[in-house]
């Protein structure tokens, strides 16, 4: 190769490069690789207008060809022909910056037509999504309309295609269900609810009168003693019990006893001051609490009030009924602070009241409960003295006017250990009231039947002895047996024995009284009622009871020769039981005019202190002498 006469053709032809901005370098060597010429192009400039010159150190060894050097690409050309050879054409092309300018030329061509191709399938998928999944859409709204409503009545109008319709159609089914079971369970809440309320009332109020009840009432008062110290005030109990009412509840029927009820707590309600608290604390019995306790002489007016108002007559359906009342008063002036002990105290109260004739009030003192404390005494005693043999049976003696004998009366008398003698006017009313009374009857009847079998079945002619019976012994169904089971036990014979009640315990449960009797008169036995004209319905019920004797009560006959209405009176008792068969006996006769009178006016029997005063049965067999004695 000529240099001199071709360097200008070389030039020009490495020069013919300029265009190609991915030509790094060109180079003619000759036959023995020695460089002539160099050309660096513009790939071999960076950005900062360096010239990095490629190593083509290495080419001589390449060979002819194409070759692929790290990021650049090596053409390698012969220079003449190949007999002749003149030298090498050697070009080195920038292999990745075509490539990435190749790239970036056709994401710059490609990217705004894929842009718009995916926000033309977005559209598309979202156009076409909505039109599929509206169905599914709406019940999606609708499940969030019910959860923010709780309104089950709302249905979803049917739309979609087959399976969305049928899922829309299942909803609203479902929605009916929920719908009728949420009727159902408002229906059980509101009947909960009411229930509820009742119970709660019943917790609190008698349901009869709408009164508080008794415990509704011991809170109330338990609330107000809290409050002594704090309001500087006085609570007052007053204590209520109606006499008479279970007389009218037995004759007329219960549902005029309910109706009483509610107008007697009527009438309270309407005597008592608005702010007091009246509670039916149980039965007949009626408790009020004035909290602001006013002085002695304003509660005995109040109470003046309230015995004088629920005295006054009640027009029930076409009865006129009336009953009194018998109040007891206690107050923390003299009693302590204590809500129980204050109840108790008027009740202690209420009892003196009646015991002292009933209709009245009376205030509690110290001394009634010591009264009470020895009512308590007894009442416990009573079963330890029949244990202990405390008790003894005493007859007194029933005669004719010209002086023989007809029967006797058992009476029972205790002589307690603890307490001493106690009266059977004391001791019998209590053992009803604490329910032992039946115990001291059974012990009296084995006790006669004893006696009967070992002394008066001897007494020659009509001899009867005389058992007492109170109302709760005709109500014990085992009472006819154990009788009857006495009667075997002692082998006595018929007639022999007699049974009195009173016109109150017979008539307290004439159908219980009736069949009791009816028994008892099977076994032979008679029937007396005693305290004959004290009770409130003889007249009425004379005749609907089997009755054999009647009793003419003593108090009849203490007032014979007081008067000639009193006598009267005697004579028309006597005259009645005559006419209606029955026989009599007159009880309490301690003078000889009162024994002629009676037997004058047709009275046969008589029993009082004229004859005999009651004795033990040792001494009842001195005075029977041989006619108690058993035969040889």
């Amino acid at each position: 190769m000529n240099k001199p006469d071709h360097a200008f053709d070389i030039k020009k032809l490495l020069l013919s490069l300029d265009p190609y901005p991915h030509v790094r370098a060109a180079a003619i060597y000759d036959a023995n690789w020695r460089q002539q010429e160099l050309y660096l192009g513009q790939a071999s400039i960076d950005a900062d207008k360096r010239v990095h010159q490629p190593d083509m150190s290495a080419v001589a060894s390449l060979g002819e060809g194409i070759h692929k050097q790290g990021d650049d690409l090596i053409s390698i050309q012969l220079i003449g022909d190949p007999g002749y050879l003149n030298g090498y054409l050697v070009i080195v092309n920038d292999l990745q910056g075509p490539l990435t300018d190749s790239t970036h030329n056709l994401f710059l061509h490609v990217l705004p037509a894929a842009l718009v191709l995916l926000l033309l399938v977005a559209l598309a998928y979202y156009f076409i999504g909505n039109w599929w999944l509206s169905p599914l859409t709406r019940l999606s709204l609708f499940a969030q309309q019910v959860e923010k409503t709780k309104d089950y009545s709302l249905e979803l109008p049917e739309a979609g295609q087959f399976e969305v319709a049928a899922l829309t159609d299942n909803i609203n089914a479902m929605m009916r269900v929920i719908r009728e079971e949420s009727e159902v369970n408002a229906e059980y809440v509101t009947l909960l609810e009411e229930r509820r309320a009742e119970m709660e009332y019943m917790a609190n109020y008698d349901v009869l009168t709408g009164l508080a009840n008794r415990s509704r009432f011991r809170k109330l008062v338990d609330a107000a003693m809290a409050r002594l110290d704090e309001h500087h005030r006085h609570v007052a109990i007053m204590y209520v019990d109606l006499d008479g009412f279970k007389v009218v509840n037995d004759a007329l029927g219960h549902e005029v006893g309910d109706r009483l009820l509610e107008l007697v707590a009527q009438r309270l309600q309407a005597i008592v001051p608005e702010d007091s608290t009246i509670s039916r604390h149980g039965g007949d019995e009626f408790l009020v609490m004035i909290e602001n306790c006013p002085d002695r002489s304003k509660l005995e007016s109040l109470a003046d009030m309230m015995v004088m108002g629920l005295m006054q007559k009640y027009l029930i359906s076409t009865w006129e009924v009336r009953v009194s009342a018998s109040i007891g008063i206690a107050t923390t002036f003299d009693s302590g602070a204590d809500g129980r002990n204050l109840i108790r105290n008027a009740d202690v109260a209420m009892f003196n009241a009646k015991s002292l004739g009933k209709s009245r009030y009376c205030f509690f003192s110290s001394e009634m409960m010591i009264r009470h404390q020895r009512r308590l005494d007894i009442a416990n005693f009573i079963e330890a003295g029949l244990k202990d043999g405390e008790f003894t049976v005493f007859y007194q003696q029933k005669n004719r006017a010209d002086g023989s004998r007809v029967g006797a009366e058992a009476l029972v008398r205790w002589n307690s250990k603890q307490l001493g003698f106690v009266s059977p006017a004391e001791f019998i009313p209590i053992a009803e009231q604490s329910g032992k009374i039946s115990e001291i009857t059974q012990w009296v009847v084995e006790r006669v039947c004893a006696d009967c079998r070992d002394v008066f079945q001897y007494v020659p002619g009509p001899f009867r002895v005389s058992i007492n019976l109170s109302a709760n012994d005709l109500k014990k169904f085992h009472m006819i047996g154990f009788i009857k089971g006495a009667f075997i036990k002692y082998g006595l014979p018929r007639g022999l024995v007699e049974f009195e009640v009173t016109e109150y315990s017979y008539l307290d449960n004439l159908d219980v009284a009736n069949r009791f009797f009816r028994e008892i008169t099977a076994m032979g036995c008679k029937v007396s009622l005693d305290d004959f004209g004290t009770g409130y319905s003889s007249l009425s019920y004379l005749t609907k009871i089997p009755i054999d004797v009647i009793k003419i009560d003593k108090q009849f006959v203490d007032n014979i020769g007081l008067s000639p209405r009193d006598d009267a009176l005697v004579v028309t008792i006597i005259d009645m039981a005559r006419r209606l068969g029955m026989d009599l006996c007159a009880e309490g006769v301690e003078t000889a005019e009162q024994c002629q009178f009676l037997h004058r006016h047709g009275c046969e029997t008589f029993q009082g202190y004229l004859f005999h005063k009651p004795m033990t049965l040792a001494d009842f067999r001195v005075v029977l002498g041989a006619d108690g004695q058993k035969p040889a």
